[in-house]
This record gives C-alpha cells, sequence and structure tokens, in this order.
C-alpha cells in the first residue's frame, strides 16, 4: 500500500498557484489529476516527482517508495512520431522500471485508439500507485479508482473514479448555485435593512447602535458566502464567421491520385480525397501513418511525388498544429504574437484573449512560460481570429482543459465552413459528427463508427 502525506505545499508565479496543500492518501490504482489549464497540475506532480525544488511545504512517500516520473514533453528517437515516444517511455516506465509510484503527465496526448487501449490495459496490470494528469473522459472513466481536483489553489480528494465524479461534482455545482442565489437574495434584503436603518435613524426613530448591529449583521452574511459557481464553470468563447461567400458544391479539399515517399519510405501510394465546402471530415488513423505528413502537403509545405494534394482555390485555411513549438514564437507574449498577426490595438487583443481566459498577467508572459494549455488556447484565439472557411486541426485536444474541449466540441458542431479533424478523443468524434476516413494500406479510406 503506498502512503502520501502533504503538509502546506505552496508554489508562487508573481501570485499563488498552489497555496497551503495539505492531505495524506492510502492506496493504490490509478488517480485521475485533472483541473483548469494552468491550475497547477503539472506543477504539483513535478514537485511530487522531486523534479521542482522552489515550492514551500513538504510531502512524504513511504520509506523506500520508487517513484517513476513522465513529463509532458519526451525525447524519443527521431523518427518516431509523437505517439511511438509515449508508448516507447510508458512501456519502460510501467513493465521495467520497477517502479511504486508512477506520475505521468497527460500520457494518452498523440496516442492514437490503438496506443490508448494498450495504455488502459497496461495500467490495469500495474501494482502499485499511478497519479496522471488527463483531459481525454473516455480515457480517464475507464481508468481511474480516485480523482484529485485542483481547484481555487487547493487539491480535493475523491473516493471513486471519473465517471461517478462527473456526476457527483454536477449535482454539487447546482447545489452550490442555488445556495448562492439564497445567499445573494439574503444580502440584498439585509442591504436594504441597512438603508432604512440610516433613513430612520436621521429621522430620530432608531439609535446608532441599532444601525451599527444590522451594519454588523450583513458583514457576517458576507463572509460567509460562498464564492459565485458560475465563475468555475467559466469557458472559452470560440467563435468564428465566414467571411466569404460559399458556394454549394465547391471543393475544400482534393488529394487525387496521390503518392509520396520519404526516401525509401512509401507514406501514400495513389490516395484519394474529396471533400467539399461546408462538409466535415474527421481522420483517425493510426499513429505514424501520415495523417501530419497529409496535412503538409495540403498546406503547400511539402509536394507529392505524383498526382495532386491541395485546398479549394480562394479558400482561407485555419490551421492549428499539433506541436505548439511549430506555430507559436515562444519567445514572445501572447499579446505581442497578437499585434505581429493582426493590424490591432491593445485594448482590442485583450477583449480577445479575455474570451479564451487570458488574465492580464498571463497576456503579457512570455509563451514558453505557459502551460501546454494555455499555448493550445492561444493558438486557437490566432487563427480563429483570421475568419478561415477551411479549418485543418491535428489533434486540437492535446493539452486542452475538460471545459475547453467541451468548447471546441460545440464551435466544431456550429462552423458553417469545412473542417478537417484529426483525433483520437471518442467523445469529440461523436459530438461532432461527420465523414470518418483513415489510412490503411497507403490510401484514404472510410471508417466505419463502431
Amino acid at each position: 500500500m503506498i502512503n502520501l502525506k502533504c503538509e502546506s505545499i505552496s508554489k508562487h508565479y508573481n501570485q499563488p498557484l498552489l497555496d497551503e496543500i495539505s492531505f495524506s492518501f492510502r492506496g493504490v490504482g490509478v488517480v485521475g489529476l485533472i483541473g483548469d489549464n494552468g491550475s497547477g497540475k503539472s506543477t504539483f506532480l513535478k514537485i511530487l516527482a522531486g523534479v521542482e525544488d522552489q515550492y514551500e511545504g513538504k510531502f512524504d512517500w513511504n520509506v523506500g517508495v520508487r517513484v517513476g516520473y513522465m513529463p509532458q514533453e519526451i525525447v524519443g528517437r527521431d523518427r518516431l512520431s509523437g505517439g511511438q515516444k509515449k508508448i516507447e517511455k510508458l512501456a519502460e516506465l510501467i513493465y521495467g522500471g520497477g517502479y511504486d509510484v508512477l506520475l505521468l503527465d497527460e500520457p494518452d496526448n498523440h496516442l492514437d485508439f490503438e496506443g490508448k487501449d494498450w495504455l488502459i490495459e497496461a495500467l490495469s496490470h500495474f501494482s502499485g500507485l499511478v497519479i496522471m494528469i488527463s483531459h481525454d473522459r473516455d480515457f480517464l472513466a475507464k481508468t481511474t479508482k480516485y480523482v484529485w481536483m485542483i481547484e481555487d489553489r487547493k487539491v480535493r480528494t475523491f473516493p471513486f473514479g471519473y465517471a461517478q465524479y462527473e456526476k457527483v461534482y454536477e449535482n454539487e455545482q447546482v447545489s452550490l448555485e442555488r445556495l448562492y442565489a439564497l445567499q445573494l437574495a439574503e444580502e440584498k434584503r439585509l442591504i436594504q435593512l441597512v438603508k432604512d436603518f440610516r433613513l430612520r435613524l436621521a429621522q430620530g426613530k432608531v439609535k446608532p447602535s441599532g444601525l451599527r448591529a444590522m451594519m454588523s449583521r450583513l458583514e457576517r452574511h458576507r463572509a460567509g458566502m460562498i464564492k459565485n459557481p458560475a465563475e468555475r464553470r467559466e469557458t472559452i468563447t470560440i467563435k468564428s464567421r465566414i467571411e466569404g461567400k460559399r458556394i454549394k458544391g465547391k471543393t475544400a479539399v482534393l488529394v487525387k491520385d496521390m503518392s509520396f515517399s520519404y526516401g525509401n519510405d512509401l507514406v501514400f501510394k495513389g490516395a484519394n480525397l474529396h471533400m467539399f465546402v461546408d462538409e466535415k471530415v474527421l481522420m483517425v488513423a493510426p499513429n505514424g501513418s501520415g495523417k501530419t505528413t497529409l496535412i503538409r502537403l495540403l498546406l503547400g509545405d511539402m509536394l507529392p511525388d505524383e498526382g495532386v494534394a491541395k485546398v479549394g482555390v480562394g479558400l482561407k485555411v485555419g490551421y492549428y498544429a499539433q506541436e505548439h513549438f511549430e506555430a507559436l514564437d515562444e519567445q514572445k507574449s501572447a499579446l505581442q504574437l497578437f499585434m505581429d498577426s493582426y493590424p490591432m490595438y491593445e485594448y482590442e487583443v485583450e477583449a480577445v484573449l479575455r474570451q479564451f481566459l487570458f488574465s492580464k498577467q498571463t497576456m503579457k508572459t512570455r509563451v514558453g512560460l505557459l502551460s501546454g494549455g494555455q499555448k493550445a488556447r492561444l493558438q486557437l484565439a490566432l487563427f480563429l481570429y483570421r475568419k478561415p472557411d477551411l479549418l485543418i486541426l491535428d489533434e486540437p485536444t492535446n493539452h486542452l482543459d475538460i471545459k475547453s474541449i467541451v468548447a471546441l466540441e460545440n464551435f466544431l458542431k456550429e462552423f458553417e465552413g469545412s473542417v478537417l479533424l484529426i483525433t483520437h478523443d471518442r467523445e469529440l468524434i461523436e459530438a461532432v459528427g461527420g465523414r470518418v476516413v483513415g489510412i490503411t494500406d497507403k490510401k484514404i479510406k472510410p471508417v466505419w463508427k463502431s
């Protein structure tokens, strides 16, 4: 059995990130560590792994416990895809390390369906404790025995898995919203009573002590009021409108008898895909099959050896890259990147970034210091502001927190333009709908959803 005791753990980055975290845990199995982007999940995991030493407080594992850690971004052999690197590292940690505790930062990111199924099976056979950050709801529901949630700079622990957590937390929020409404109504009533007492004091009908007593009652009530639960439900505002006139039947993407190789490594042979304007196509092929290569061919970054790979004439393309370093200059701030990309005043940029949950401070923070989720939201903000006709998204849910993924789902369902979406998120596929294709035998073929 694994024991963990945390005492007054605090971490500050100019402002509090983690504040006086204290709790004890005893058990084995998989813990899902969840919370909003930028809430401190990765930092907390680093503290427990011993790779972050600038913090206050302390924690203790059992004597002799061996702890293995995997960060968000890992280095592997150059020819391996992001998912293949993850599998290689995970197999080493789970089967070959002799660890009692595994601390995994988004281990499911970049994994295809087969890779996720492998990881679910592997975790089920691990006899120790796993503390794992993930934003994939289906994956969390299938793996977790406990949930730890970072909220308001604290860690809340739940003695059950994610599927039950979702129901319990939703019911809790509904109850809190009702309580807050009652407290708000009582506050208004007390404010009115204070006003009445002031008027009656001026008329000589009450003593000053009566007004002071009523004001004290109001202050005590305010001190006991809960925080507005609606603020926790705040999510990013994703919207984009099509500027050009859409022509029914117009081609959005054309891949015709296309072949492509990296040297002697054949990736596509006679591949075909035709996508109309207004159509949504979801691609679910395995890692290493050529999905990102297809995008680069469509964008004109590379040329096919044979055939055609292009987007429709006159269409404005918005591309969301799987790796943020491909799209973002990490030496600049979010504010600077926006002003470099668009002729906008600073106050206009601030208004846009606030819709993507950026505070004044994070807007001006160097991108390299932002969390993976904050970088993901920034990339969404930048490419959607172009008002593209065609969205090409390469695994956009990687690093996004759950409420941002839900917002993205709703946006993609309602988006009036064309969408080519590469994803391994089962719930996103079901929510967005559309035609599903894969890559098999070097060709692009229809896939029947299960």
